[in-house]
């Protein structure tokens, strides 16, 4: 009777067990199952605030999710120096005040202020003569459905790290037949609007379910001027 007993006892803590172990794979699915609604309610609704009539500040911040940001002391500073001589200059329009966009812009000319000021001037007149900062309302590429046809490419979920990945299939893409449907200008123009819309649509929900200000902002690529 002991032996048979023993296996009870044994039957039932490996039922307890894997009640527990069923328990805790259902919490961490219903936690990243909570996580990726966020990121898609935070998406859609970056989406849709264009979709509607006049021009409006796009607020991305979700107050019910909180993000950690680690910030080195001595690139703070740094930091906040350029932003009082941006302001001091009348070179900092309020959707480009970021603290890691100026320490992107920092970090690429290897914190030489002088530098960093001439790279953020020569993208603000880029952005104001290409039209970049009203380019989602202005531009309409009616021609996206064939070009994808000769040149297919797109965002197609997320890295291990939470980040949007981007493919292009460049084995496929037909240059000549692309340019009987669209023209090189044109296509440039849509590839800017794509990168402004993943700045303010992608990259903030990807951020928002990931719960990391890094991934945004190691995506922040947009702002610059294109090979600068």
């Amino acid at each position: 009777m002991s032996g048979i007993e023993g296996i009870e006892v044994h039957d039932e803590t490996r039922e307890r067990r894997s009640d527990y172990e069923n328990s805790e794979d259902e919490r961490r699915r219903s936690k990243i199952g909570t996580l990726k609604k966020k990121a898609l309610n935070a998406s859609n609704k970056f989406t849709h605030s264009f979709k509607k009539r006049g021009k409006r500040k796009i607020d991305y911040r979700v107050p019910s999710v909180s993000i950690e940001d680690v910030r080195d002391a001595r690139e703070e500073s740094a930091v906040n120096d350029l932003r009082q001589m941006l302001l001091q200059m009348d070179l900092l329009p309020d959707r480009h005040d970021d603290y890691h966009t100026f320490l992107r812009f920092l970090k690429a000319r290897d914190f030489n202020v002088d530098k960093t000021i001439q790279m953020w001037e020569e993208m603000l007149n880029w952005r104001r003569e290409y039209g970049t900062d009203t380019i989602l309302e202005d531009f309409e590429f009616e021609e996206l459905e064939e070009v994808l046809q000769y040149y297919p490419q797109g965002y197609h979920g997320v890295d291990r790290e939470g980040r949007p990945v981007y493919i292009e299939r460049l084995g496929k893409a037909h240059p000549s037949k692309l340019m009987r449907i669209t023209t090189i200008e044109r296509y440039l123009k849509y590839h800017v609007q794509e990168f402004e819309r993943a700045l303010q649509e992608k990259f903030p929900a990807c951020s928002i379910a990931s719960k990391e200000t890094d991934l945004f902002n190691y995506h922040n690529l947009g702002c610059a001027r294109p090979g600068s």
